[in-house]
């Protein structure tokens, strides 16, 4: 069972009590500026980008180090955290808050999350995820997290459904590397629903817990 003593509101006036999350394989931290090569190196490829909706195309380098200023200066609950493997960043995640609109029915925490090329297929972008999410249910006072993929991107559904996420709407969403509106489809994931799932994991033992370690900085 997720526990909910230390929780506080999600929305506007939510707060994520921690910088760093660590899962058995993974340690999800803030971006640094050594993290501008890796993070080019991983999304100046199109296989990557065609999935997401903000980034540049052509991907370049200043484009890396923009996005990890841009972040370093929001705050913590809003930042993207690097998915590091070995000390070295493979991903990127997160839970920004996002108004109710296309993509998510109401006001609430939006999972997004991508994964480099080189460290699919392994689990580590479900691994991450659950870790981030198991810290969001535990520190935070709300029941639902959102989230979406492009209709197309069927291996981040997948990703998705093995968290608990269910379909929760069609719309389209604007793509800047494709620059078009593509189809997409909204998902999201009640307290209940992860708990169910974490709870179906451990009967399976596949996963000892769904709980993740978390440590404040500063």
């Amino acid at each position: 069972m997720i526990g909910r003593d230390s929780a506080v509101r999600m929305g506007a006036k939510r707060q994520i009590m921690v910088e760093i999350v660590n899962t058995p394989r993974l340690v999800l931290r803030p971006l640094q500026d050594s993290d501008a090569e890796p993070l080019f190196a991983l999304l100046a490829n199109w296989s990557v980008v065609q999935f997401l909706a903000t980034p540049p195309w052509p991907y370049s380098i200043d484009d890396a180090r923009s996005f990890i200023d841009r972040h370093r200066r929001l705050a913590t609950s809003e930042r993207a955290l690097a998915i590091t493997l070995n000390g070295r960043l493979i991903g990127c995640i997160g839970l920004p808050t996002r108004q109710a609109g296309r993509t998510q029915r109401a006001s609430g925490p939006h999972l997004a999350y991508w994964l480099g090329v080189p460290h699919w297929g392994r689990g580590y972008a479900t691994e991450a995820a659950r870790g981030l999410l198991s810290h969001a249910f535990e520190t935070l006072e709300g029941d639902t997290i959102y989230s979406g993929v492009f209709t197309e991107n069927s291996a981040s559904m997948h990703v998705q459904r093995k968290l608990g996420f269910v379909h929760d709407g069609e719309t389209t969403l604007y793509s800047r590397p494709r620059g078009a509106e593509l189809p997409h489809t909204n998902t999201s994931l009640t307290r209940a629903g992860f708990e169910a799932v974490c709870r179906y994991h451990h009967a399976l033992r596949k996963s000892p817990t769904c709980l993740a370690k978390s440590a404040k900085i500063g």
